[in-house]
């Protein structure tokens, strides 16, 4: 029988000229009780960060945080507001006025000079967040990250998470590298899609953290420490009348619908909760119903699974984003999350820690 790390290693580094490759990655998962904690990294470039204490840029994973912080109507992505690369119309206006980072310095340079439909006709993936996060610093008269600090990571003794490594030099230490696929081959990214340092606390996808602090925030929210649990039950509910632009998901291009479906299957029925994707129906050998899914650019993958009580994450720096064979290894170590779940305890056995 094939191990799960000898999954991993197929998937990474498969045989075939036409094969590709992946870069370093850092798995994790853990259960509400706490009876279930893995972590693992799996890599072999050695002037890589070999750890698992390695940070990662999370980027749109982010947006889950900020979720935390604040719950209004902006959070389902129906505000009209879109990302460039979501919409043509942007697209265009961007042609015209030159080209421009993907990620900006500050919320207010982002591509939305205009709303491409009616806010709360349709969903399109948005930076809306990016501007819930600035609701929160107005009411509260706080930076982003240090409310967040706070409210959500002091909370939950999250220590390796930032908004700024110029201000965490011992986390820029352990940055992993940023790698981009070309063609067939793994070459270090030469141009970050992070500007580095950011003078703003960027809502929407700023955030630096590594697995243990990500696995600590999902499971507080998990044991309700982070969240009331009538807030917690509004969060997991499809918040869109009308999830049309969810049901068709060969209308996308291969990358994006990677990046919003990810490990769900495209024929599991899904809408749009507070802060991810929700599968209206459980997926086998995964996650359960109304469990709560995102992506970050540089293929960074999350969920939640209030049902069974699980949450797990895939953390790399690989660009483009939505890389297909992220998403099959991110299938994988869900489904061996489960089985591994799944399986009976020896007895006497307290916990199951896989380190």
């Amino acid at each position: 029988m094939t191990s799960f790390d000898e999954t991993v290693n197929s998937i990474r580094n498969p045989s075939g000229e036409d094969k590709q490759r992946l870069p370093r990655v850092t798995l994790g998962a853990v259960n509400r009780d706490g009876s279930f904690h893995y972590a693992k990294a799996f890599g072999d470039d050695p002037a890589d960060i070999a750890d698992i204490d390695a940070v990662h840029w999370i980027a749109s994973g982010t947006k889950f945080l900020t979720t935390v912080a604040v719950m209004q109507h902006m959070l389902t992505h129906t505000s009209g507001m879109a990302y460039v690369f979501m919409h043509p119309l942007l697209g265009r206006y961007q042609q015209l006025q030159g080209e421009r980072p993907l990620i900006q310095q500050t919320v207010k340079e982002s591509y939305h000079p205009f709303l491409v439909f009616e806010p709360g006709k349709r969903w399109l993936y948005s930076p809306s967040v990016d501007w819930a996060g600035v609701a929160v610093e107005r009411v509260t008269s706080m930076r982003l990250g240090e409310y967040m600090k706070q409210h959500i990571f002091d909370v939950v003794s999250a220590k390796d998470v930032t908004f700024h490594l110029d201000q965490r030099e011992d986390l820029r230490a352990r940055k992993a590298k940023n790698w981009e696929r070309v063609g067939q081959s793994l070459e270090e990214e030469k141009n970050p899609v992070m500007p580095d340092p950011i003078t703003e606390d960027q809502g929407g996808g700023g955030v630096y953290a590594t697995v243990s602090a990500m696995l600590k925030i999902y499971r507080g929210v998990l044991t309700e420490k982070l969240l009331r649990p009538e807030t917690i039950k509004v969060m997991f509910q499809p918040q869109l009348g009308d999830a049309t632009c969810l049901s068709k998901p060969d209308e996308y291009p291969p990358p994006v619908r990677n990046a919003i479906w990810n490990a769900v299957p495209h024929d599991v029925p899904v809408s749009f909760g507070l802060g991810g994707l929700v599968n209206t129906a459980a997926v086998p050998e995964q996650r359960g119903s109304h469990s709560l899914t995102w992506s970050g650019i540089p293929n960074c993958y999350w969920w939640i699974d209030i049902e069974n009580g699980v949450a797990g994450i895939y953390l790399s720096q690989l660009v483009p984003m939505g890389d297909q064979q992220s998403v099959q290894l991110l299938t994988e170590f869900e489904r061996f999350v489960y089985s591994t779940l799944n399986q009976p305890k020896p007895t006497g056995t307290q916990a199951h820690s896989l380190l």
